[in-house]
């Protein structure tokens, strides 16, 4: 059967500002460049917190940057990326950074890739989450191709806060599936109470191809993603694209934690010689050379 009659639908509820997201991106990154030529991919920016206040009573982002470090920390011990050791303040909401993510859809499919990824490095690698215009400017300033006036614009638009809108209704709309799920522990994938509302957990992947629907919720082995894609549509996982050089993952990702690095290429892989190594205290990261020029930094 050709490859087209076994495409998969496949939507991604996700939040620049989660750590269980972020954690998650080497697999997600290996399932796309392994099957992504049958994968429609599509992203839900669901709305982590919408405001920081409705959890903590007299929030300050300063003061409250420590436990949020150590919290984060706790998470990359499991999920192996980067944590901000250095959280100069803490985001009061992360809808600002949801709505450019999808102002830069507008721009493109690459732009917007870029993008959310720079959104998440800001809070993540660099330890100043992006939560408002000047901020999400810095974090994506640089990024090639993008037009950062229209970002903004865009960002503010009735257009894209009804598209944003859309998405926060879609992530608190769960299905039977997650709100049955009995699952406990760390990176659980059950629906989560917040704000008033029932969601999906972030991130949570649902495939849907020919032979039916999967979920995979929460933090998940990456077994589970191919599973997921082997049970939706049978030929899902015949000839999978090879791993990446590490000189391929830099031409097509640009910036990559040490553990995204074995995951893509495997174990004992290094970056090239040229790469720009960064890490602040909460794990390496590295970064393609003229991607690190976009950020102002040099090689040590």
């Amino acid at each position: 059967m050709p490859r087209a009659a076994e495409a998969i639908e496949v939507v991604e509820y996700t939040d620049p500002g989660c750590s269980w997201a972020w954690g998650s991106e080497p697999k997600l990154r290996r399932l796309r460049w392994r099957h992504g030529d049958r994968l429609r991919w599509r992203r839900v920016l669901g709305g982590l917190v919408g405001d920081m206040r409705n959890y903590l009573d007299g929030f300050d982002a300063a003061r409250a940057a420590p436990g949020f470090s150590r919290y984060w920390a706790h998470v990359g011990a499991t999920t192996g990326m980067p944590y901000p050791a250095e959280l100069a303040w803490m985001y009061r909401s992360t809808e600002p950074a949801c709505l450019a993510a999808k102002a830069a859809e507008l721009q493109g499919a690459e732009i917007a890739e870029r993008v959310l990824r720079r959104l998440r490095e800001a809070t993540f690698v660099f330890g100043g989450p992006p939560d408002t215009p000047d901020r999400i400017r810095a974090a994506v300033q640089g990024v090639p191709g993008l037009d950062l006036e229209r970002l903004a614009a865009d960002s503010s638009s009735a257009r894209v806060r009804d598209a944003f809108h859309a998405d926060w209704e879609e992530a608190r709309a769960p299905n039977a599936f997650v709100l049955n799920l009995q699952d406990e522990g760390e990176g659980s994938g059950r629906a989560k109470e917040s704000e008033g509302h029932t969601r999906y957990v972030f991130p949570t992947v649902i495939f849907q191809g020919p032979a039916g629907e999967r979920t995979v919720p929460g933090w998940k082995a990456y077994e589970r993603y191919e599973e997921a894609l082997a049970a939706v549509a049978s030929s899902a996982l015949s000839a999978p694209r090879p791993a990446p050089t590490p000189a391929e993952a830099f031409t097509t990702w640009h910036a990559l934690a040490a553990t995204e690095l074995e995951v893509l290429c495997g174990a004992g892989a290094t970056p090239p010689a040229d790469a720009v190594a960064h890490d602040r205290g909460g794990g390496l990261y590295w970064l393609a050379a003229d991607e690190a020029a976009t950020r102002g930094l040099a090689p040590r």
